[in-house]
């Protein structure tokens, strides 16, 4: 045998491999680096060996010499049998040199027989010298041979790199190719001139391809044959295109081959030195015969660089060499051998567009051969040509990126003396005439001229767009002209570029987010477009259609214009489906004035004539609406920062260091002001409530004056001239769009010097019948003569500029701004900065609510302390410098405490934890489960104690350092009116801290507390205490509270800390005991809160999935960001934005991309509402597709069971999800958490499942009651009885069940389980657990998910399907005596059949979508779609399949019992009896769940009995899998369906007299085949939706013993092979020494590690001699036996079973 592999890896090191390491490559580990060598080496294979021939219930053992040799250009192994041999197996890696740093392996071995058929093995372990020789069989010889062979695919998967081989390859292709000058042949050349004039002909678009991103046409020539073109533009160069069409045999092209097509063939093949490649391919196509193409290529490429890839069938290359070749291989492949030959004709061009970027174009004509007629590949012509999105999708970048590419490779506009088109001249007169302001020539003369009616102003939606529109009307019509201006950051040539390109990647991703359309109508030219637009209109309007050409020139004066108009000629445009639109007319033209090289001026004139009736309101609106393209360049060019960061340096170097001369009058302006504001008594001020407590406000009445003067004040983080040129440079772009953003309508600023201006703004109230307010104000600065202050003042002021204007009411103000110096924080320069104001709005507006409006007014200081401020950087600074103090620390006593004193405190503090190891301690629910919170009354304490535990991302002496640090701006809270610090030593200090009271006459309260830390083994301890002293007294207005508490930093490895925290607060004072425990939580959320500071800190770059749990946490969880965000902004949008200002992490992640804002605003609102669609991938991301995508998390959370399923289906429907997840470790993690937290919170979410779940198992069970009981009073006790006892043997069954889980827990525990069983609501309970990501119970034998799947079988099995069968035997027993039926029992069957059809469905459905499960077992899980459409679909098709299959079973089953009940009784035993035949058969009897013994039998019997029942009555498609029925579940559905009908004929065939039916032969017929006709329906239809590559998962052949050692053998991770030894031992005893081998080696390292599967439960399933001896000793608790007790005992399978150890001190 052979197999051959291109091993990514050189030559030396795959034979080191080889040689030194083959054991560990079998097992899928890269081997340890070891050095070639050519000496020979011994290498034992029998481990690996082993493995494969224990399936056959065999040993082989034996050693290999292996003999290695060389050549510059490989490498030979040979191996042969190590004396003394067992089996004489020979052969020889041969390894050759292959580019790319890749080597060709080929591996040959055989098996020299010792007589005909017979081979030599051995009889002892595999360490043992081999004694004696047997027979061995040539299957065994076979089996032994293929896996020595599998070393080949080990080899391959260890050093795989598909990815970068495949880059290497395409690289040294692309470089080929341009470096290639030679002329194609002249066949080649013949080929290129044919194929091209394949594309003229008449096209139309494809329909429903409007707003793909790849343009789809069709033709039908002469012959009825159906041509495709497909043109896209695709973000690479032409030659990388060109490169990728003739590499069809990439990994990345085989992977997706396979995928698709399976086992057919796929091959490339070059000519030498030609352009020509062959292409061969083979494609499964359902229910027809495979296809095989052969395709011979040539390409060409033009002057231009342009290339032309000709497409023929390889019949037609001249050479038959390279025929006969491809007939050889198509002959010779197993799969495609009789496979009908398909072929394609055309060509795909690829121009360049620009140096990264081309537009492809593909014509071409396929036929499918065979007896497909050629007609019918119109219906598939979009699929032929899907290569072309394959190649878009695969090079597509950032669209705007792409957008500046093509800007800067365009080429400058034409002169406009140089163009001499009379179209293009129409166009340009056209637009030139909206310049000077006239009407449309064809409104005849008495229309009005524009230019005679004036400009009105309107409010531009963008701070640095100015807007007008001037309207003419006439009787009849009314004409608008808009115009804009704006200043772009960027050059006029660019600018021109993008006003052009009509479909530009920005531009068309607005458009499809709006409903437009945009398509080509005709290019005449690089300068000279026709385009249209079909927009969509608010309703009740019709759609519009705009059809533009587009002319861009150079103008005489310089500037660059860019001109549309309509053109005069009627042109219809295809849009591929049928358009109601109103045509509609209009112009435009934007001039571009250049400003320097990086700046221009954009003027821009719009006209429209919409059609039809559209209101003047509305069309003012439109208008504002087509002068968008001047705010849409405005945002894509800006450049704000920047040039708002250099004129801010330039302004504060002028405050700084330009001395200034004032005159008289400007002295005169200072000394007003600060004579009317700054001589205010301090006493006269009244404190206001200032919604940030670092901004310190005031507020006072002076009775002569009609409004109120205000004053803030507050510390900024940067030097004085910093700050004062932030406030003073009134027309930054930053302070425009602030102005904008809060009401404003106007703003100018008149430069009188470097410190006088006079500063013009209006302002619209927003009250409904006020006039906006406009101020004029003269503002002076001056520094103070020590140079340590600067004083800003404005006083209202008349300037001619400015004069009063009707339509607004002036107002006045005066402010003074005082800006000191104060001294350094952690090297930050820091001033406090007090704004004193006083504003009179004039008018009739009361002084009472302009004193409302101050504290609104004074937050603009708030606002400047935000923008610069530094607490991060100043914090991190403190907490490092107490880092460096902590680990320098050296002397632990200093002069306040003695030694002893000392250990006291510590002592007493730390017996604060002991409290919560008594009983009767309560837990609290803190708002992050991340932190574990206790409550603990001792009694007669009059305060209770309250601990708190959780896990921080950063080491012992950090958090101590953090803790430490009160003084910290993170400690200081609102509502702290003094504290102070007073330090003692490195690790003794006094704090003082007094609080404001919260109202209701509860006074202030202060407390005084002493801080003690040491140093404690891998971490430290930290105490506080009551303290006192003389220079803290205490006050009579205060309260003096304590707040002893205790903290354990202890290290966790992994750069963790564990912080325990207990507390025994007294807040003092009368306040009741119930409301100090209430506010237990609170004051426990300390350490929360220290968690949540340390995770703000770390970068995006070292977060892992713990970061993403605990990120998730933080955005569920309000905050203080919620109490006052800004009008206009929801409380989670302002969460969400104070988290990304704050978060480390996430800022970085929003400043990548600044769509991830709205995303998590949208997933943490969780509004349910139907899901959108978007493709649009992580590159080409937009604000409103985040919306659309983060509002659809709602919905799939609704429709799943758990919240991993709800985050995998909706990562699955989004690709940019899916990016970010394969992205970012984290991702998943974070929208797991956050999914869970929305599952527990909403209604419709686990509340939903709940009622869902129990209501439909209450009706279920009510149901059957109310017919019991029909059946007792009405003479048919039988049927009453036997529902009874179904019912009853059901409760019976769940009962025990419970028992058998809970018997070793506490009572209670039994007790409400089985209260939750007699009640009927055991699945909603079992469904809720699931979806609450319960785990285990310690007293528990399976999880919840698995009891859920359990009790919802039972139900089926012992209650709703044999009631359903007796419920339709009562029913036609009684049309047999009277004719008549009851509809209560028919509504009972159906309410029957529903309710197990969702059972059914669910079980199946949940299972399927289950993250974890499609992880672990990829090719059984996953057969249900990704799409929510499809999930619905599929999801119904399972429940009509249950709920048909069972009507259809109960109606035959109860037909078959009316002929007689032997007969049922023999069907069902002759049935079953098949059915454990075929399992004994197979030696597949023993079911996999956990037991030995008696039980084991018993379990094996009931599980086979009870599952076969349920899939041959419900259809429960989980029931497959080769650990329940395998295939025999297909095998068992058609035996059913079979049954249906054989039952209904014998009981026809029984009856003596036909009149005695319960029914016409007839209907009966009807009803059986009719429900099986439906039942066939919906299966086919299930099978149609479901992933086509799990269709074989019904006829696969595996038991359920190779399943249990498939996942051991084949598991990739721990956890995987962990599951086997909690399966039944007989299932795996063959691998049992590996199993062992396994366990022995990896123990100590979880015993380190604690995965989430090495549990006391997982541990009680590993047998004594698999487990360490040390490892024994620990787990026995010293002795020799570990206690055990089990399910197992109780049902009398003896001691074998494993149990829960009782854990033993370490």
């Amino acid at each position: 045998m052979e197999r051959i592999a291109r091993v990514h890896t050189d030559r030396d090191t795959l034979a080191s491999a080889i040689l030194v390491n083959a054991p560990s490559c079998f097992n899928g580990r890269r081997p340890p680096p070891s050095p070639y060598t050519q000496t020979p080496t011994e290498t034992e294979f029998g481990r690996v060996l082993r493995l494969a021939m224990q399936a056959m219930k065999k040993r082989y053992s034996y050693k290999l010499t292996l003999t290695p040799s060389s050549t510059p250009s490989s490498t030979t192994i040979s191996f042969g049998p190590f004396s003394p041999a067992s089996i004489n197996v020979q052969g020889a890696f041969v390894l050759t040199t292959s580019e790319h740093g890749t080597c060709s392996l080929s591996m040959t071995a055989r098996i020299i027989t010792e007589s005909a058929g017979n081979m030599a093995r051995s009889a002892s372990s595999i360490n043992d010298t081999p004694s004696g020789l047997t027979q061995i069989s040539s299957k065994d010889a076979h089996l032994l041979l293929d896996d020595l062979l599998s070393l080949v695919a080990a080899l391959f998967r260890i050093y795989e790199r598909c990815d970068k081989i495949d880059e290497a390859v395409h690289e040294a292709l692309v470089k080929r190719i341009r470096a290639d000058e030679s002329a194609p042949s002249e066949a080649e050349g013949a080929l290129v001139d044919k194929s091209v004039r394949f594309e003229d002909r008449k096209w139309s678009r494809i329909k429903g391809t409007l707003m793909d991103p790849v343009e789809y046409f069709e033709s039908i020539d002469d012959a009825k044959m159906a041509w495709g073109k497909a043109v896209a533009t695709v973000h690479v160069s032409a030659d990388h295109v060109l490169a990728w069409l003739c590499l069809g045999n990439s990994y990345e092209r085989l992977e997706g081959h396979v995928k698709n097509d399976g086992d057919t063939i796929k091959m490339t093949m070059e000519v030498p030195n030609s352009h020509s490649v062959f292409h061969v391919q083979g494609a499964t196509v359902a229910l027809i015969e495979d296809r095989v193409g052969a395709l011979w290529t040539a390409w060409t490429r033009d002057s231009r660089g342009d290339y032309t890839l000709a497409l023929a069938p390889y019949e037609d290359y001249p050479d038959e060499t390279y025929r006969d070749e491809i007939d050889y291989a198509i002959k010779s492949h197993k799969s495609s051998s009789k496979a009908v030959h398909a072929t394609m004709t055309g060509f795909y061009r690829i121009q360049i567009i620009a140096p990264n970027v081309s537009r492809v174009t593909l014509v071409g004509r396929g036929t499918a051969g065979g007896l497909i007629p050629d007609r019918i590949m119109k219906f598939v012509v979009k699929k032929s040509l899907s290569i072309v999105t394959r190649i878009w999708d695969k090079y597509e970048r950032n669209g705007r990126a792409v957008d500046a590419e093509l800007r800067a490779a365009a080429l400058p506009p034409p002169p406009l003396g140089s163009i001499e088109d009379p179209g293009q001249l129409l166009v340009v007169d056209a637009c030139k005439g909206l310049e000077r302001e006239y009407d449309d020539p064809d409104d005849g003369d008495d229309a009005p001229l524009l230019s005679r009616t004036e400009w009105k102003k309107l409010a531009s939606p963008h701070y640095a767009v100015k807007t007008w529109w001037k309207v003419a009307k006439t009787k009849t019509r009314a004409r608008g002209i808009g115009k804009a201006e704006v200043v772009l950051d960027c050059s006029a040539r660019e600018a021109v570029a993008w006003m052009f390109a009509w479909d530009c990647n920005h531009k068309m991703e607005r458009m499809r987010d709006q409903g437009h359309a945009r398509v080509l109508v005709k290019e005449r030219g690089k300068h000279d477009v026709t385009w249209a637009l079909a927009a969509k209109l608010p309703r009740p309007l019709q759609k519009r259609e705009w059809i533009f050409r587009t002319v861009r020139y150079t103008d005489d004066n310089g500037d660059l214009v860019c001109a549309s108009a309509a053109p005069r000629e009627r042109i219809e445009v295809d849009y591929g489906q049928r358009m109601k639109l109103a045509r509609a007319d209009g112009a435009e033209i934007a001039r571009f004035a250049p400003l320097g090289d990086h700046q221009c001026k954009v003027t821009m004139h719009v006209f429209r004539k919409s059609g039809g009736r559209i209101p003047d309101k509305l069309a003012k609106l439109a208008h504002l609406k087509f002068l968008a393209p001047a705010e849409h360049m405005r945002d894509l060019f800006q450049r704000d920062d920047e040039i708002d960061s250099v004129e801010l340096d330039d302004l504060a170097g002028v405050i700084e260091h330009e001395s200034q001369v004032y005159d008289e009058e400007e002295e005169q302006h200072m000394a007003h002001v600060q004579d009317k504001l700054g001589g205010l008594k301090e006493e006269n001020y009244k404190e206001l409530d200032s919604p940030d407590h670092r901004v310190k406000m005031q507020l006072i009445f002076k009775a002569e004056s009609t409004s109120v003067i205000l004053r803030a004040s507050t510390i900024v983080d940067a030097p004085i001239a910093e700050v004062a040129a932030w406030e003073l440079a009134k027309m930054s772009r930053e302070n425009l769009k602030e102005h904008v953003a809060f009401g404003g309508l106007d703003r100018d600023l008149v430069r009188i010097n470097d410190h006088q201006n006079i500063y013009h703004v209006v302002y619209d109230l927003s009250i409904p019948s006020f006039l906006p307010r406009q101020w004029v104000s003269k503002v002076v600065w001056m520094w103070a003569a020590n140079k340590k202050e600067l004083t800003v003042v404005a006083d209202s002021f008349k300037h001619t500029d400015f004069p009063e204007r009707k339509e607004y009411l002036r107002a006045s103000a005066t402010h003074m701004f005082k800006y000191t110096e104060e001294t350094d924080v952690g090297g930050v320069e820091q001033t406090k900065v007090t704004w004193t104001q006083q504003v009179d709005l004039g008018g009739a507006i009361p002084k009472w609510v302009q004193s409302r409006q101050g504290v609104g007014q004074l937050m603009y200081l708030s606002t400047m302390r935000k923008r610069f401020d530094k607490s991060l950087a100043i914090d991190a600074a403190s907490n490092l410098r107490l880092v460096t103090t902590i680990q320098n620390h050296d002397n632990p006593y200093y002069h306040t405490y003695s030694e002893r004193e000392e250990e006291a405190v510590f002592r007493k503090g730390m017996a604060h934890f002991s409290n919560f190891e008594a009983s009767g301690v309560k837990k609290l629910k803190m708002e992050s489960p991340l932190t574990a919170a206790k409550l603990a009354i001792e009694d007669g304490d009059r305060v209770a104690f309250g601990y708190a535990v959780t896990v921080v991302r950063a080491r012992p002496v950090e958090v101590l350092a953090y803790v430490w640090n009160t003084m910290s701006r993170d400690h200081d809270k609102e509502g702290e009116l003094d504290k102070a610090m007073n330090s003692l030593g490195d690790h003794n200090q006094f704090v003082y801290l007094r609080r404001a009271s919260p109202g209701f006459n509860i006074k202030d309260r202060d407390a005084l507390t002493r801080y003690l830390w040491r140093s404690r083994g891998s971490g430290f301890d930290l105490v506080t205490t009551p303290a006192t002293s003389g220079a803290y007294p205490v006050k009579k207005d205060v309260v003096r509270a304590t707040f002893p508490s205790a903290f354990k930093f202890r290290d966790t490895g992994d750069g963790q800390t564990k912080i325990e925290y207990a507390i025994h607060p007294d807040a003092g004072g009368e306040i009741p005991q119930f409301i100090m425990r209430q506010a237990m939580g609170a004051n426990l959320e300390y350490i929360s809160r220290i968690r949540v500071y340390f995770q703000e800190a770390r970068g995006l770059d070292s977060w892992d999935a713990k970061d993403g749990e605990a990120v998730g946490e933080v955005l569920v969880t309000s905050s203080d960001a919620e109490k006052h965000h800004e009008k206009g902004v929801t409380r989670v949008e302002a969460r969400v934005r104070a988290m990304l200002e704050k978060q480390k992490g996430l800022k970085e992640l929003g400043e990548k991309h600044e769509w991830f804002e709205a995303l998590l605003a949208k997933v943490v609102a969780n509004k349910l509402r139907p899901a959108g669609d978007s493709k649009a991938k992580l590159c080409n991301m937009s604000a409103k597709q985040a919306n659309v995508i983060g509002g659809a998390l709602a919905s799939c959370i609704a429709a799943n069971l758990t919240a991993p399923a709800a985050v995998d289906e909706w990562i699955l429907r989004y690709p940019a999800m899916g990016e970010l997840e394969r992205e970012y470790v984290w991702f998943r993690p974070m929208m797991d958490t956050v999914a869970q937290r929305h599952l527990e919170s909403v209604g419709w979410g686990l509340k939903m499942r709940l009622y869902t779940g129990a209501g439909l198992s209450t009706m279920d069970l009510l149901s059957d009651l109310f017919m019991i009981y029909t059946y007792a009073t009405t003479g048919r006790q039988g049927t009453a009885l036997s529902l009874a006892v179904m019912v009853g043997l059901c409760l019976l069954v769940q009962l025990f069940l419970v028992w058998a889980q809970t018997h070793t827990g506490p009572r209670r525990v039994m007790l409400k389980e089985m209260l939750i069983v007699m009640t009927g609501i055991a699945p909603g309970i079992h469904a809720m657990r699931v979806a609450n990501g319960d785990q285990e119970s310690e007293h528990a034998a399976v999880n919840p998910e698995i009891a859920l799947a359990f009790t919802r079988g039972i139900e089926m099995a012992l209650e709703a399907t044999p009631g359903s069968i007796v419920q339709v035997g009562a029913l036609l027993r009684a049309m047999q005596g009277d004719g008549t039926f009851s509809r209560a029992a028919l509504g009972s069957i159906v309410v029957s059949a529903l309710t197990t059809g969702f059972g059914a469905a669910t079980i199946s459905f949940d299972f399927d979508v289950s993250p974890r499960r499609r992880r672990d077992e990829p090719d059984f899980y996953g057969y249900v779609p990704d799409t929510a459409s499809a999930r619905t679909l599929i999801f119904g098709c399972m429940i009509l399949n249950s709920s048909l299959l069972l009507l259809v079973r109960s109606v035959s089953t109860a037909l078959l019992g009316m002929v007689g009940g032997k007969w049922v009784l023999a069907y069902y035993a002759s049935d079953m009896g098949l059915y454990f035949a075929y399992k004994l058969l197979r030696r597949d009897f023993w079911h996999w769940m956990p037991l030995e013994g008696a039980a084991s039998v018993i379990l094996a019997v009931v599980m086979r009995f009870i599952v076969k029942v349920l899939a041959d009555h419900t259809c429960i498609v989980q029931m497959r899998g080769a650990g329940e029925m395998g295939c025999y579940f297909t095998v068992s559905m058609i035996m059913a369906l079979a049954a249906s009908f054989i039952s209904t004929h014998a009981y026809f065939a029984s009856l003596e007299d036909p009149d005695d039916a319960v029914m016409d032969h007839s209907v009966a017929w009807m009803i059986v085949g009719s429900l099986c006709g439906a039942w066939v329906c919906f299966a086919i239809s299930f099978l149609l939706l479901m992933k086509r590559r799990f269709v074989s998962t019904f006829f696969s052949l595996q038991t359920g013993h190779a399943w249990v050692k498939e996942k051991f053998i084949q598991g990739d991770t721990d956890e995987l092979k962990a599951w086997t030894l909690g399966c039944n031992k007989k299932q795996w005893l063959p691998i049992r020494d590996d199993v062992k081998a396994w366990t022995l080696e990896n123990w100590e390292r979880w015993e380190e590690e604690k995965p989430a599967f090495f549990s006391d439960a997982w541990k009680s399933s590993v047998e004594d001699d698999m487990i360490p001896p040390e490892s024994l000793r620990r787990l026995n608790g010293g002795g020799s036996q570990r206690r055990r007790s089990s399910l197992g005992d109780l049902l009398g399978g003896g001691g074998g079973v494993r149990v829960v150890p009782v854990a033993a001190p370490e």
